[in-house]
């Protein structure tokens, strides 16, 4: 079936083996949380994340299919392909996977699509046992409507103009055009009619932005402004462990002031206490101080270690395995 086609037959039965593919990855990965949800919703409560290659050992993919829960609970098991090509022991171990019977599991098999995928024997397998989804790119004659769509969702309207200008800066990249929308929406809020103006309007604001202006973003709980800041940032192949550290120095910061005072101690005191520097980190750590609890802001500190060992080709559990995604949403958790 084809990724338009998924909504409609998830509301059946659902199949217990899926495999997703294709070019697109935002829709592959809008797929696997689809089929995720309607899995949780029929009493799936327990979710196991495999990432494979060639050198994996693929006998881990037979265990957590088997493994039953403490509780007898039903589990969604994700099998993420790095490679078309698994390997001699990956072919044979999804070939064999294909004829296994799933007993209160939900297997999702996410792969990339190759010119040769399709005629490869496990693939073949798996085809045959599996609900198959294919999510092929968006066509340029149907971005518009692609975006119109996504943008209702968000509550916002637009004119024809900004979104042909949407979907000229955005052909061939889904993942770009999906943040795209989530910027207008931040900018903008629901009810608003996007007009060419304000497509090309938050293109050059963006250009505009550094580092320094996320740190500023961040603290404030300014979360539209460094979702802005992050796309402007991606955009030009920044390093996320050059400016990471700063996002957490400046967490650290906030959280010894915060630590103090709770302890009964001015927030002007504490900032002395703290010896923080330079000074504007050290303003920057009075204003999160004043905004956010201790334990929103450990928090914030454990996502940020995560996305720093994804950003370094780690798997991080329950965590998106793009670690802008995982920025974007620290940046929204600040901010809320």
């Amino acid at each position: 079936m084809l990724f338009q086609d998924l909504a409609a037959a998830l509301k059946g039965t659902l199949s217990p083996l899926w495999l997703i593919t294709g070019e697109e990855p935002l829709l592959m990965l809008e797929a696997a949380d689809m089929i995720r949800q309607q899995a949780r919703a029929q009493g799936c409560t327990e979710r196991e994340v495999l990432n494979a290659s060639a050198l994996w050992d693929w006998s881990k993919l037979i265990d957590a299919c088997q493994a039953m829960s403490l509780f007898g609970d039903k589990k969604i098991v994700e099998l993420r392909l790095a490679s078309p090509r698994p390997g001699v022991k990956g072919a044979d171990m999804l070939g064999r996977i294909a004829q296994m019977p799933l007993d209160g599991v939900v297997l999702i098999i996410s792969v990339a699509w190759d010119w040769q995928l399709k005629s490869a024997a496990w693939y073949k397998k798996l085809a045959a046992a599996a609900q198959v989804v294919e999510c092929a790119p968006v066509p340029a004659r149907e971005l518009p409507a692609w975006f119109k769509g996504r943008l209702a969702q968000k509550g916002l309207s637009a004119e024809p103009e900004a979104l042909r200008i949407l979907a000229e800066r955005c052909e061939g990249n889904l993942l770009a055009a999906n943040q795209e929308v989530l910027k207008l929406y931040y900018r903008f809020g629901q009810g608003k009619t996007i007009e060419a103006n304000d497509v090309s309007e938050s293109v050059l604001d963006v250009s505009r932005f550094d580092v320094e202006n996320l740190l500023e973003a961040i603290v404030s709980g300014d979360g539209a402004k460094a979702v802005r800041v992050l796309e402007n940032l991606r955009a030009k192949a920044e390093s996320i462990p050059a400016f990471l550290w700063a996002i957490a120095e400046d967490l650290r910061a906030a959280a010894r002031v915060r630590s103090l005072m709770d302890a009964g101690i001015s927030k002007n005191a504490a900032l002395m206490q703290a010896r923080i520097f330079p000074e504007s980190r050290k303003r920057r750590a009075g204003l999160a101080a004043s905004r956010m609890t201790s334990r929103k802001l450990a928090s914030a500190l454990m996502l940020a270690a995560d996305i720093d060992k994804i950003s370094k080709g780690l798997v991080v559990a329950d965590r998106d395995a793009d670690p802008w995604i995982e920025l974007a949403s620290l940046a929204s958790f600040l901010a809320r």
